[in-house]
């Protein structure tokens, strides 16, 4: 079950900062819909590993938990520029 945390960790992650993106895009292009849609959607996508860390009892796991957060952004951020190329 670990490892199914760590991986629902890193997905969340990853979509957060592509989304994060596509919220700045919408907000640098006064698009209203696409900013409020992003800004609705973000607290639920980030439920996920808000949850997995505040549950978890062991520094080994947040720790963990934490470089599945880091990779899941870089990844994304990866993503996005090879998007916007």
């Amino acid at each position: 079950m670990n490892r199914m945390k760590n991986i629902i960790i890193f997905l969340s992650a990853l979509i957060i900062e592509i989304c994060s993106t596509f919220y700045i895009r919408s907000v640098s292009e006064a698009n209203i819909y696409g900013m409020i849609f992003f800004a609705f959607i973000a607290p639920f996508i980030g439920l996920p590993f808000a949850g997995y860390m505040v549950e978890s009892k062991l520094w080994i796991e947040r720790i963990k938990m934490a470089f599945a957060l880091a990779f899941g952004y870089v990844t994304g951020v990866i993503i996005v520029i090879n998007l916007i190329k």
